[in-house]
C-alpha cells in the first residue's frame, strides 16, 4: 500500500480515490457513469443547502435533470444516500492521512494527523463541492450512526472506513506515548467533538468559544489531545 502511494502524486490518489461500493449502500457505482456523478454532485450541494430532514429524491430528481426513478437505481433511500458520501468524505481524508504523516517522529507525525482532522482541508481544484461535503459532515455525519440498524450497519462494513482512520490514528499515538490507555476513546473524542464544537459555533455560539478571530476548536482540541497525553506519560 505505501509503495504504492509513494508512486503517484498527493491530489492524484485524493481525486481518484473511490470508496468500495457495496451493494448495501450503493446499488450502482455512482463514479462510474456521468449520471451518478451529477447525482452525487447535485445531492452534495442540496444536502448542505436544506439538509437531511427537507432533502428528497424528487427534489434531487429535478436538480440533476433525470427522473426519481433513475435515482433510486443508484440509492435505494436518502440514508443510503448519505452514508455513502459520509465514506466518501472519510476515504479521501484517509488518502491524505496516509500520504502526509509519513517519517520517523512520531509527535510530527501525529501533528500532522491532527491538522489534518482539525483544521478544514483545502479545497481541491478538480473538486468542486469539498467545502460542501465537509460541512455535511459537520452537520449530518453523527446521522449514520445514531440509528436503531448501526449493529447491523457495522457488521456489513458500513463504517469501516472511519474505523480505520480512528485506528490509524489510535497506532501514532501508541508510537508518540506507549502508556496511553485510552486511544481510542482520544481519538474519537477530538473527531466528533470537534465536529460538534464547529456546529455549535454555526448554531449555538452562546455554548461555544469557537471564535472568527483564531481557529479556537483546533487550539482547544490539540491543547486538549496533548494535555492528556502527557498526563498518562506522568502517570507512569
Amino acid at each position: 500500500m505505501l509503495l504504492f502511494l509513494q508512486q503517484i502524486t498527493f491530489m492524484d490518489l485524493v481525486d481518484r480515490f473511490q470508496i468500495p461500493v457495496l451493494e448495501e449502500i450503493a446499488l450502482r457505482n455512482p463514479q462510474a457513469t456521468q449520471l451518478g456523478r451529477r447525482i452525487i454532485e447535485n445531492s452534495i450541494e442540496m444536502i448542505d443547502e436544506l439538509g437531511m430532514e427537507q432533502f428528497t429524491f424528487k427534489k434531487l430528481a429535478q436538480e440533476a435533470g433525470t427522473t426519481e426513478a433513475s435515482v433510486y437505481r443508484y440509492f435505494s433511500s436518502k440514508q443510503k444516500l448519505l452514508l455513502y458520501l459520509i465514506n466518501w468524505y472519510w476515504g479521501r481524508l484517509e488518502c491524505r492521512l496516509m500520504l502526509q504523516t509519513q517519517g520517523d517522529n512520531p509527535k510530527d507525525r501525529l501533528l500532522k494527523a491532527l491538522d489534518l482532522l482539525l483544521i478544514p482541508h483545502p479545497t481541491s481544484l478538480s473538486f468542486a463541492h469539498e467545502k460542501s461535503l465537509q460541512r455535511i459532515v459537520i452537520h449530518e455525519a453523527s446521522k449514520v450512526f445514531l440509528t436503531k440498524e448501526v449493529d447491523s450497519d457495522h457488521r456489513t462494513g458500513f463504517h469501516r472506513i472511519y474505523l480505520e482512520i480512528v485506528s490509524y490514528i489510535s497506532d501514532l499515538v501508541k508510537a508518540y506515548n506507549p502508556d496511553c490507555r485510552y486511544p481510542e476513546m482520544l481519538v474519537t473524542t477530538l473527531i466528533e467533538g470537534s465536529h460538534q464544537q464547529r456546529f455549535f459555533g454555526q448554531h449555538l455560539p452562546e455554548v461555544t468559544n469557537a471564535s472568527e478571530q483564531e481557529d479556537a476548536v483546533a487550539v482547544f482540541y490539540k491543547q486538549l489531545f496533548f494535555s492528556y497525553l502527557d498526563h498518562e506519560q506522568r502517570r507512569n
